[in-house]
Parts: C-alpha cells; structure tokens; sequence
C-alpha cells in the first residue's frame, strides 16, 4: 500500500505545478499594457483673420465685398449684383470623419455663411435681418476630407450684407498666421500638410 502512494502524491504535485504555471501564464498576460490608441487632436479655432482686423488678409474675396475703413469697427460689406453673390471664402484644414462648428456674425439682406468639401460636405444657413445677429452651421467630414471651404455671400441683386465676425472650431493643428498649420505644433498625420515658414500678423486699427 505504502509503493502505491509515492507515484500518486509526484503526479498531483507535477499537475499542480503545471496548473499554478498556466495561471500565472495567463494572469500575466491580462495585466500586459495594451497598445495605447493615437490621441485626438484638440477642438482649435481654424479660421485665421476671422475679425478682418489683420494682415495677411488670408481671405479670398470679389471685388464687390470690401473691408470697413473705419477704425475699430472691422467687418466686410458686400454689394451683390446680378453676376456676383459680393462672397469671400476661405479654406481650412480638417480631420476626417469629424465635426466642427462654423459661427458668423451678420446683418443685412440673405446674408448666407457655410462650408464645402470635396467629399461632398455641404452646410450652410442664412440671414435677412437688418440688425447683427449670429448663424451657425454644423459641419461633419467624410472619411477621406482634409479641407473645407468656408464661406460668406450675399444674393443676387440684393441689398447689402455685412459680416463682422467667422469662426471654426473643431479638431485640428493650430494654423499659423500665414494660414498653414503652425510648424511648432504640426505632427504628421491626417490633414497635416508640410509646416510653412511661420509669419507676423499686422492688425489694422
């Protein structure tokens, strides 16, 4: 009886030992650190020269849409015609799949205000009221989108319109005063062209 208990007591302890390894085995591998997910970029303003108080001017405009001379009161007014909405546009680099908020301050007759793409994006609002007021307009990429172009324009042979404040918020790397992303915080990524030259602004009084 005593030959048979020696074999018996060796195999339970080599199958606990095996058991406790494959335990440890396993617990280890729950507590190894998980491969960490890229960071989202932060919601930034990404319009430059929003206030039109400041050179370079960034904004692209028609002839009719011109800059107040007035000090201390910046906004642009624009004279629509029967061949021109009197607009001014500007393009702004942005992140894939994502939202951002367009926010303007305007007045006048069918002032409009909004954003395009090349992935199809579309958004706008607009005004007719003869006192400021503010619009705003959500704006949502497609997968493969890296820039929007934001937009002002007035009507067809309407009344003038004035604009006096664009901001766009959303996700993204700072641009720079030039209007590329700011080369001390630009990273390679999604929507992260080159970094330009970095430039002073000039503002107007």
């Amino acid at each position: 009886m005593r030959a048979s208990t020696g074999p018996t007591r060796r195999t339970g302890r080599v199958g606990l030992f095996l058991g406790l390894a494959a335990a440890l085995a396993l617990g280890g591998s729950t507590l190894a650190p998980a491969a960490s997910a890229a960071s989202p970029l932060p919601n930034v303003e990404l319009i430059v020269n929003g206030r039109f108080d400041s050179y370079p001017w960034i904004w692209d405009c028609e002839a009719n849409a011109s800059r107040s001379t007035v000090p201390h009161q910046h906004h642009i007014t624009g004279r629509p015609t029967a061949t021109s909405y009197a607009g001014c546009t500007q393009k702004v680099r942005v992140q894939p799949d994502s939202r951002y908020t367009l926010n303007a301050s305007v007045r006048g007759s069918y002032a409009f205000v909004g954003a395009s793409g090349a992935g199809g994006e579309s958004a706008a609002t607009w005004s007719n009221e003869s006192e400021w007021n503010t619009l705003t307009v959500e704006v949502a990429t497609g997968p493969d989108t890296t820039e929007l172009t934001v937009y002002f324009h007035g009507w067809y042979e309407q009344a003038p319109f004035s604009v006096r404040g664009v901001s766009f918020v959303g996700p993204g790397i700072p641009p720079s005063p030039c209007g590329e992303p700011d080369p001390q915080t630009a990273s390679p990524g999604p929507g992260s062209p080159s970094p330009s030259p970095s430039c002073s602004r000039t503002y107007i009084p």
